[in-house]
């Protein structure tokens, strides 16, 4: 796999998962309740986040091996 097909998957999959689930996990222990549904518009904007921070991560690691 090409490296730069695993670094946007760590960070489009990976990145999105992991902070939504650390916001649920905020979420329960200060006692709100929790809906799935409530925490899709999160997780599909740190998607789009990831994109771009993929390509980003991607270009300075081009950089950094020149």
């Amino acid at each position: 796999m090409s490296k730069l097909v695993k670094t946007m998957l760590s960070w489009i999959i990976l990145f999105p998962i992991l902070t939504t689930s650390l916001l649920i996990v905020i979420d329960y222990f200060m006692g709100i309740p929790i809906e799935l549904t409530s925490y899709s518009p999160y997780l599909l904007g740190f998607a789009v986040g990831g994109m771009f921070s993929g390509l980003l991560m991607y270009y300075i690691q081009g950089l950094n091996e020149k």
